[in-house]
């Protein structure tokens, strides 16, 4: 399960360490006016950087709240059970990089662009499915 959760990370962030690298050619280029984009959707912003606290932190705990919730009476948790949730907030926690990538491209204001990256960096550390991890979540969970 660990190795299918490591591709699964790998596939996730790789595409976004992509795209960051071609958008800052192409933001170093200059072939795209960002300032523009931020003056047309003021809200953009607050948007990206509530989005990416969303993806990273309030939606993987409600996935592992309602996950909990509906197995609060068994004894053990099947290991696909186990799989799908993982993959689920894995999934969901790793749309923060991308929207990192976005905040950087269109040059955010400090704040919000310093919180997207922090959100980033928290779901990229926190959910890579390391040994230790799913040694402890696989205990936590009783997975049979």
């Amino acid at each position: 399960m660990r190795e299918r959760l490591t591709k699964l990370y790998v596939s996730l962030l790789a595409p976004a360490i992509v795209l960051f690298a071609v958008l800052y050619v192409v933001k170093k280029l200059a072939v795209v006016d960002t300032q523009r984009v931020l003056e047309a959707v003021p809200a953009l912003a607050p948007l990206i950087f509530v989005l990416a606290v969303v993806c990273a932190v309030a939606s993987p705990l409600l996935f592992r709240t309602a996950f909990v919730y509906n197995h609060r009476d068994s004894k053990s948790i099947g290991e696909d059970e186990f799989y799908r949730l993982q993959r689920r907030t894995l999934t969901t926690a790793l749309v923060a990089p991308y929207l990192a990538v976005v905040a950087a491209f269109l040059g955010l204001p400090s704040v919000p662009f310093t919180g997207t990256a922090l959100a980033a960096f928290y779901a990229v550390y926190y959910f890579y499915p390391s040994e230790k991890k799913m040694r402890r979540e696989t205990r936590i969970f009783r997975v049979k």
